[in-house]
């Protein structure tokens, strides 16, 4: 984990007004290139505030010879400047209302231009029947002059509608790549349960909740025991699909309110709403056992996981959800010191 107060030596000597060395100047140099590409790249707006965010942690990076990949250095940007997931899920959620309207407005517009466009179609039948009927030529150029009209009125409506159909194409598939991108945003793709960011907003919300209308729930953390092993012993393919058959297990044995999340490697948490700890206790145990009576098939062989558990309620002296956690966390490893394969709460 990258400290939250990262350093960079070359920016507090510009900052400071101090002389560069030739070296220095092609350094930064290379840490401008690198900043400048990422940003284009990743179309990460070039204000002066993004420039320097990603400057201190591109040099940051550069001086202490680290390679870093993209999901590292995102990590590294959200931690250093406390910017949590629900600011960005909250910026989608504003996108699609957004999209939304737009959609309402474009399908009012759409109809309502469609219902000119028969009009027009209609009035113009009438017009050519009258043209026909009536012998005055004057008459006849008047209404044919009038009929010309009307034609270009319908080509002009013809082509708003095509370009209306198009605008409502286009904004549905926006609508379904926001839906796909908050989902990205809050699914851990191997297991399909939340991931960690999207649980800790949960976990905020459920005590938010808890402080303001006094509605209990309890919290389960455990571990998969000797996990490293399994990858050793079979493969990292083997416990991924390990991995995923507990979040298929969680998602059998839990309730639909319930918040099952994977929050780590091979650890996971889950929010039991309405439950007490002498209640959650009885659920872990009851996980506990269909894990370790559960057998994946793995290329002819059979893995036996076992986890281990810990659990904590939260109460009115409970001062904030990172202090709940930190108590499941420490049952946990109770567990683990009691021999695995245990509950502790």
């Amino acid at each position: 984990m990258v400290k939250k107060d990262i350093d960079c030596k070359l920016r507090e000597k510009i900052e400071s007004g101090q002389p560069l060395s030739e070296g220095e100047y092609r350094e930064l140099g290379e840490i401008v290139k690198d900043v400048l590409t990422f940003m284009a790249k990743e179309k990460i707006i070039p204000s002066p505030q993004n420039y320097e965010r990603w400057f201190r942690i591109f040099c940051y990076a550069r001086e202490n010879n680290l390679s870093l990949s993209k999901s590292e250095l995102v990590d590294i940007y959200l931690d250093l400047y406390q910017i949590k997931d629900d600011i960005d899920a909250e910026s989608v959620n504003v996108v699609e209302r957004i999209a939304e309207d737009l959609f309402n407005e474009i399908q009012q517009v759409l109809r309502s231009v469609s219902e000119h466009h028969r009009g027009i179609s209609e009035s113009g039948q009438k017009l050519e029947e009258m043209a026909v009927s009536l012998q005055t030529q004057d008459i006849q150029r008047v209404l044919s002059r009038i009929m010309n009209e009307v034609r270009g009125l319908k080509n002009v409506n013809r082509k708003f509608i095509q370009k209306l159909e198009e605008q409502r194409t286009e904004i549905e598939r926006l609508k379904d790549e926001l839906r796909r991108v908050k989902e990205e945003a809050s699914i851990d793709p191997l297991t399909g349960l939340r991931n960690r960011r999207s649980f800790e907003r949960a976990l905020s919300e459920f005590f938010r909740d808890f402080k303001k209308f006094g509605y209990p729930f309890s919290v389960i953390m455990f571990d998969l025991d000797d996990f490293k092993e399994i990858n050793d012993t079979y493969g990292h393919l083997a416990g991924d699909k390990v991995l995923k058959e507990i979040g298929n297990i969680l998602r059998n044995y839990l309730r639909a309110k319930d918040v099952p999340a994977r929050t780590g490697g091979e650890e996971f948490t889950i929010i039991l709403p309405g439950i007490t700890r002498e209640e959650a206790l009885m659920v872990a145990e009851r996980l506990r056992k269909v894990i370790a009576n559960y057998a994946v098939e793995y290329e002819g062989k059979k893995i036996s996981p076992t986890a281990s558990f810990g659990v904590a309620e939260v109460t009115p002296d409970t001062e904030s959800p990172e202090e709940l956690i930190r108590v499941a966390d420490e049952n946990l490893y109770r567990a683990k010191r009691q021999g695995k394969n245990a509950v502790v709460g």
